[in-house]
């Protein structure tokens, strides 16, 4: 059965990003959802959504997902810096739990979200994850 990666991402994500004291990373809410503020945009900055866009399966052992990292925070440059920083940390070697490894696919570019006009950075990165055998 595959595993979530996303999930993995985010459980990952979040303690790495606490534990860093980069002000950027400060308060940084790390969800698989973007939340239920106005415009269906993220209820508190920063925020970074965790999403999949592709995933793949080389049974018995090796899951291959594209992850999608969007963050919105309360400038552009903060935006970008954090979904950079993210990224820099899913492709350290040594990631924990089922992770084995990520790679970049593409860096982050900054913009604002149609919707709520809040500024947003999205990047993408590729991570290979073990699933569990029986």
């Amino acid at each position: 059965m595959p595993v979530d990666v996303a999930e993995l991402v985010v459980r990952a994500l979040r303690p790495q990003l606490a534990s860093r004291a980069d002000p950027v990373a400060a308060g940084a809410q790390v969800s698989t959802e973007t939340g239920r503020g106005l415009d269906g945009g993220p209820p508190a900055l920063p925020w970074l959504l965790v999403a999949e866009d592709g995933h793949t399966w080389d049974w018995p052992a090796v899951q291959r997902a594209v992850i999608r990292l969007t963050c919105w925070h309360h400038d552009t440059h903060s935006s970008k810096a954090l979904a950079a920083l993210a990224l820099g940390l899913l492709c350290t070697p040594g990631l924990p739990g089922a992770l084995i490894r990520g790679e970049p696919a593409a860096a982050p570019v900054a913009g604002l979200d149609p919707y709520t006009a809040a500024p947003l950075a999205t990047a993408a990165i590729t991570v290979y994850a073990r699933t569990p055998t029986p």
